[in-house]
């Protein structure tokens, strides 16, 4: 798996911070038909703010790959415009 990730034949194309950002960015990869795939450098490092009873802030890292005969696709579905 990290083998095919980290290929050279991988780009990151995007990296997101908060799960609400994430899947905005994968619904649109998706719809555009854009096979990815995802990195969370930061999951295991997730903090809290000091205080168990106050909610944790979401910002997880994702890093986002894809193919990268599929970069200039990727970016018209994430943005909307060319690159």
């Amino acid at each position: 798996m990290l083998q095919w990730l980290f290929s050279r034949k991988k780009s990151l194309i995007y990296t997101a911070f908060g799960s609400e950002n994430y899947f905005r960015v994968v619904y649109k990869l998706q719809a555009a038909g854009v096979s990815f795939r995802t990195r969370t450098p930061t999951l295991h490092r997730q903090h809290t703010n000091g205080f168990p009873f106050l909610p944790r802030t979401d910002n997880i890292q994702y890093d986002i790959y894809v193919a990268k005969e599929d970069e200039y696709k990727a970016q018209m579905a994430i943005h909307g415009k060319p690159v």
